[in-house]
This record gives C-alpha cells, structure tokens and sequence, in this order.
C-alpha cells in the first residue's frame, strides 16, 4: 500500500513538473517578437542603407540612410524592423543590417536629468524635428525631465502623461531636482550631487551656416535629401545625417552641389536654412536671419574646384609621381584633397594642412568640377585630353589640353574651328567637331545626316515604368527619355529630320513605335533603353539587333561610340529578339546604355553628364553608319 501511495506521488510529481515546462513554453512562444524592439532604437551599420515602404525585398526603396543613424524602431515583423526616419515617416529596413542600440549610443539619459529652456515661447513639438508639429509652448527657465535623445532633439516629460521634442540649442542642461518643474517656474538650477549622472546635452549649439565660397565645408544640422539633379520632384538617391560634412562644389537657384559618391549631387539649400537652429524659429516669432550669405554660385572668372576623396587608409602624399619619390606624409580615409593638376594615373594635390603632394590616382576618388557656365557662345569639351591650338587647324602647334566637361567662350569661328577664350586672358583654337556648341551651329565633318530621317524611341512611359534601380529606384521610363531628348538636338544640329516616338511621358503600344518608323520611311530606328539583370553586379552597355546587314552594322557602331564616350563596360553589340526590331522593316537598333541593377551603372546613367556622353557616343555611331553607307554607295 505504501508503495503504491508512493507511486501515484511520483505521478503527480511529474505531471506537475511538465505542466510548468509545458506553460513555460506557451507563454515563450506567445510573447510578441516585436519585445526585444519596440521599446528601444537601432543604428545603421552599412553606409547607403536601403529604406523599403514594407518588410521585404519587394517592396519599393522609398530612401536610403547613410552609417549610424539612429532610428526609433515602431514594431517588428520576422527580419524586418520599423522605423521612424528622421523626416518623420515610418519605413522598413533589414534588422541583419542595423543593430540594437546600448543606452549610450541611443543617449537615454539618467532618470532624473533635466533640462532647462532659455528662451521664452519655446515650441514643443511631436516628434525631433522642425517638420512635427507644435504641441504646446513653455517659457523661460521652465525645466523639465529629460526622457531620451535623437540628434539635436531631446524628448521631454511634460504635465500629466504628455511628451514632446525640443530643440537641444535652446535648453541648456541643469542638474536634477527630484521632479519636473511646472511651466512658469523660474527657480534656479538644484544642485548636482556627485552621485547624480545627468546627461551630457550641448548647450546653445549652433551648426555652422553654408560657407560663402566654392570648396567650403559645410556641416549639416538636418537631414536632407540627396539629389542627382536640383529638382525635388526626381527620385532622390540618398540621405545625409545631421552633423555630416559636405564640400561645397556651387549653388544654384537654391540648391547646393556636392560630391557624392563619384558624382556631383545636389541637396535643397533652403530646406537647409530653414532647419538652422535659430532661435525665432524655434520660438514661434518669425523667421530667423542667417549669420552669413548663401554660398555664391559659380562665375566666369573664378576656376573650377576639383576635389579627390582618399578611399584608404595610410594613403602616401609623395613629392613627385611615382611610387619610388619620398613619402611627404599619410593621410586617412576621407581626407578630402583640392586637385592642382592630373599627371597620367596621378594627382598632384593639397591637403586640408596645406602640404602639397602627388597621389596615386586608383586610391582616391576624384569628383568631376564644377565649371561656370559662360553667358554667351560657347563650346562644351566632351573629350579628356582635347587640344587646344595656336591656329585653326592641325597644322598648328598645341600649346595646351582641356578636359571633359570645361566650358569656353567663343570669341570667332574659322571654318571647323572655334577661337575660344580662357581665364587668364589668352586665346587658342579648338576644333568645332570635338566640341558641343550652345549659341552656334555645330560643326561636323561630314554632312551625312543632312535630310535623313531618324526616328528616336524613348522605351516605355506613363504607367509603364520600365526597369526600377535597386539602389535609388531610379525609373528606366525617365532616363530614357532624357537621353533620347538630347540625342534629339544633337541629330537635327547635323541637319538630320528627328521623329520622337514620344517626347514626354506617355505610353505607346510597340505596334505603335514600329508604325512611327513605317509611315514617315525612316532612315533608321533607334530604341533608347537601360537594363536590369538579378544579378548586381552585372554591368555595361549592350546594343541590340535583329537582322544582320546594315542593323547590326549599325549596332556595332553604336556600340563601340557609347563605350567609347562613357567607359561603361563593353558587353558587345548581339543579336536580340524585340518586337520593335523584328518587326520593324528599316534598319533598327535597341541600346541598352547601362544597368539600373547595378549599383555604380545606376548612379552614373542619372547623371547630366553621363546622359550627354552617351548620347554623344549614340550620335557618333550614327554618323558613322551613314558615313560608310555612303562610302559604299549604300
């Protein structure tokens, strides 16, 4: 009996215990995976982090962030976190590319710290950000405990169950007392004991206003958007953080130029000065006034400024061009350098100290300049390492080299060359068919394209967007149009009769671009297009045919002047099976300039410049094309 009231003891004993472990369980499982998240905030830990509008890599990227922003996390779902992002919109973002933040890094200050406002008719808002709207006001010397902070805002405890952000340069901390303070209270700052840790806050920070020169520095106290162009209305390409540092290359009708990842970006300078730390503002009395004038825009008399960003660490700055002269000194990553001169694969350059020294040229990267734009006639250089002559014609001796992108005025023409003039003073010839000319005809070789009819199709458009870029969502629909647009005036500037399947934004059927050629007997058809590929890396250009004969004739020139013009990778003319080349009766192309998958093709073929050079490199082909048809009687 004794044995069997110790077994069935035993029994329960064990159902008991697995009950537990089997609750344990449960509740385990039940509790919300967003927990761990959704009370804190994450840091990015890669640079040109991807924004989603949802939680996965199908959903569209509405921004990117650059390298430890701190973003307050909303809620979780699998391995997607959301966030709020600094200009108060919510996204989503990979949670294997950020990192939970420890108290330091979120600056979650000690329970009791507290700050005090040091002007009266403060505005509290909803969020840290001059974007939020105002909740309320507090006056001078009221203080309040401090509950956490994002940037140059700090969350305050207000009366009751109330919250609000305030800007950190108008509230200066004070030591703790216990308590918030209520609004109207002008006690003096408590004591703070040495056992106390309050927060370390700034006080009457100022972030410094754009400098008033090309080449000056300037440190950003908001977080604006990144363009590839001065127009708010284009997709942006990026993001920068409050306290990042940009050079100022020029601005431009409100619009400061900088250099972004081998290219030259723009940011809005007037969200810029709207967001200055400036205590009307803030206050609610009025707009402030900047301590200085906004950076001047570039001018004829003034050179350009080309700066070089040292891409490694330990970087030698030597006394001549070559890796055997004397090492001057080393410089670390992202030193920026002002360009003096380009030797071969070397620059010579200056350092922020003032030391002046050659650099090798593959452990920078050089930002194209930005040259002023003459009022008058003048001529564009598409070519690096363009001549510059004594006398109009290759008889004469050379006495200097321009580069791709510099802009001269045109002091005469003399037959095919341009006289142009230069900074200094001086004058020298240049030939007009190396050269785009705003303000005169352009100068041609060869008279080929003169009444031939070429038909410019710009892929896609209206709610056929084409190919999406993964990087800054670029839409193929737009830069295909922009480069079909310029190719457009360099055609008909050569006398050619230019007909625009579309010339906006609008969609066609692929019958329909066929007939455009069709019915107005074109000479030749060319598709603008731009590509995409799963995998990244794929990169380069690639220009379509489907007949042999004059079609990949065509191609192959048009191939070779596109990689020729841009350096984007030669993935070679081919053979390619599209409706608007198989079905389309007169010679037809389809140029495929660059990949919008791939990271370093999309950021180029957004670029003003870019679009020229391939356009231009479009535009040799063709003349190339026409010339050989004539040569051989074709």
């Amino acid at each position: 009996m004794h044995a069997k009231n110790s077994e069935r003891m035993s029994i329960v004993f064990v159902r008991q215990k697995f009950l537990k472990m089997l609750l344990t369980i449960v509740c385990a499982v039940s509790i919300p995976v967003t927990s761990a998240w959704a009370a804190g905030s994450v840091q990015v830990t890669v640079d040109k982090l991807n924004v989603r509008s949802g939680p996965s890599l199908q959903d569209t990227i509405i921004t990117t962030l650059p390298n430890q922003t701190v973003l307050p996390v909303i809620s979780q779902q699998n391995d997607w976190v959301q966030v709020k992002l600094p200009d108060g919109k919510n996204g989503w973002v990979a949670n294997w590319l950020v990192s939970s933040t420890p108290s330091s890094q979120t600056q979650t200050p000690a329970a009791k710290a507290q700050v005090e406002s040091t002007t009266d008719n403060l505005n509290v808002r909803s969020g840290p950000g001059t974007n939020h709207s105002v909740v309320q006001q507090i006056g001078l010397g009221t203080r309040y405990s401090v509950l956490q902070k994002n940037g140059d805002w700090i969350e305050i405890q207000l009366s009751g169950q109330s919250k609000g952000w305030v800007a950190a340069w108008l509230v200066k901390e004070v030591g703790a007392s216990g308590g918030t303070t209520p609004v109207g209270s002008s006690n003096p700052p408590a004591a703070t004991t040495p056992n106390e840790s309050p927060v370390t806050l700034p006080t009457q920070v100022v972030t410094p206003k754009p400098g008033t020169v090309q080449g000056a520095s300037l440190t950003l106290d908001s977080a604006p958007y990144i363009y590839a162009t001065p127009d708010s209305q284009t997709p942006a390409i990026g993001q920068l953080h409050a306290g990042a540092t940009v050079t100022v290359l020029a601005q431009q009708n409100g619009w400061v130029q900088f250099p972004y990842h081998g290219v030259n970006a723009w940011i809005k300078a007037e969200e810029q000065k709207n967001s200055q730390p400036e205590q009307e503002s803030e206050h609610g009395t009025g707009p402030g006034q900047p301590d200085s004038q906004p950076v001047s825009p570039g001018s004829a008399d003034k050179p350009a400024v080309q700066k070089a960003t040292v891409n490694t660490d330990g970087l030698n700055l030597r006394s001549e061009a070559n890796t055997s002269s004397t090492i001057l000194t080393t410089l670390a990553t992202g030193t920026s350098l002002t360009v003096l001169e380009k030797q071969g694969d070397w620059y010579r350059v200056t350092t922020p100290d003032g030391k002046t020294g050659w650099v090798a040229g593959w452990l920078v990267t050089v930002a194209q300049p930005v040259f002023p734009t003459p009022a008058g006639p003048h001529v564009t250089i598409i070519n690096p390492d363009t001549n510059i002559r004594s006398g109009p014609g290759t008889q004469h001796e050379i006495i200097k080299r321009v580069q791709t992108g510099e802009k001269y005025e045109i002091v005469k023409t003399e037959g095919d060359w341009f006289q142009v003039s230069f900074q200094d003073g001086t004058t020298g010839y240049i030939a007009g068919w190396l050269v785009s000319t705003v303000g005169v005809p352009a100068v041609l070789k060869s008279n080929e394209l003169v009444n031939k009819v070429i038909v410019v199709d710009a892929g896609h458009g209206g709610n056929d967007n084409g190919a999406t870029g993964s990087s800054f969502a670029t839409l193929e629909k737009t830069v295909n149009l922009q480069v079909a647009l310029i190719l457009r005036k360099k055609l008909e500037s050569a006398g050619a009769k230019v007909i625009m399947t579309r010339a906006d934004d609008r969609k066609l059927t692929l019958q329909q671009r066929v007939d455009v050629a069709i019915h107005n007997q074109a000479d030749i058809f060319v598709s603008i297009h731009h590509n995409t590929h799963p995998n990244t890396a794929t990169n380069g250009t690639i220009v379509f045919y489907f007949n042999n004969g004059n079609s990949s004739k065509l191609a192959s020139l048009v191939q070779n002047e596109i990689v020729k013009a841009t350096s984007y990778k030669d993935m070679n003319a081919r053979y390619g099976n599209y409706f608007v080349l198989r079905e389309n009766p007169v010679p037809s192309i389809l140029a495929e300039i660059g990949f919008l998958s791939n990271y370093n093709d999309e950021i180029r073929v957004r670029s003003e410049q870019q679009q020229e050079l391939a356009a231009d490199g479009l535009y040799k082909g063709i003349i190339q094309y026409f010339t050989t048809q004539s040569n051989q009687g074709g």
